[in-house]
């Protein structure tokens, strides 16, 4: 499938220090991928929370979703029976203008081989597939 890159987006410096803070998350100068390497899959239902109801800028559920999308793959293949998968899909679709570039980049279109994907990567595929309209810059 051949969907272009939507417009580059990654998380601000600002949207990480808010959400270290409210989730007690280190965030120290040398990270990299902060919000790949804070997601913890024993915190997915107070991720999910805040996203829904926590009052966040775009710039931190942007965030929060790259972290929310990562403690998924984190799970393995538990990701096929979890509800909250579920409706984290739900969240992208009703969201996708603001994570068109997520669901691109977790959808690994570049690749598409299907040994070498991740364990998200087929569900978001589908989404990619659907909206593949409204990810074309």
């Amino acid at each position: 499938m051949r969907v272009p890159k939507p417009p580059w987006r990654f998380p601000t410096a600002q949207a990480i220090a808010s959400l270290a803070a409210r989730f007690d998350l280190p965030n120290e100068p040398w990270m990299q991928d902060w919000e790949w390497q804070v997601a913890d899959s024993n915190r997915i239902d107070e991720y999910i929370a805040a996203y829904k109801n926590g009052g966040l800028t775009d710039d931190e559920r942007f965030t929060l979703m790259e972290t929310i999308i990562q403690a998924f793959e984190d799970t393995g293949d538990l990701i096929n029976n979890d509800s909250r998968w579920v409706n984290t899909l739900q969240l992208l679709e009703q969201n996708i203008e603001l994570h068109a570039y997520s669901v691109w980049y977790w959808s690994d279109l570049e690749d598409e081989l299907e040994d070498q994907v991740w364990y998200v990567t087929p569900f978001l595929r589908k989404i990619v597939d659907r909206f593949k309209h409204q990810l074309d810059p």
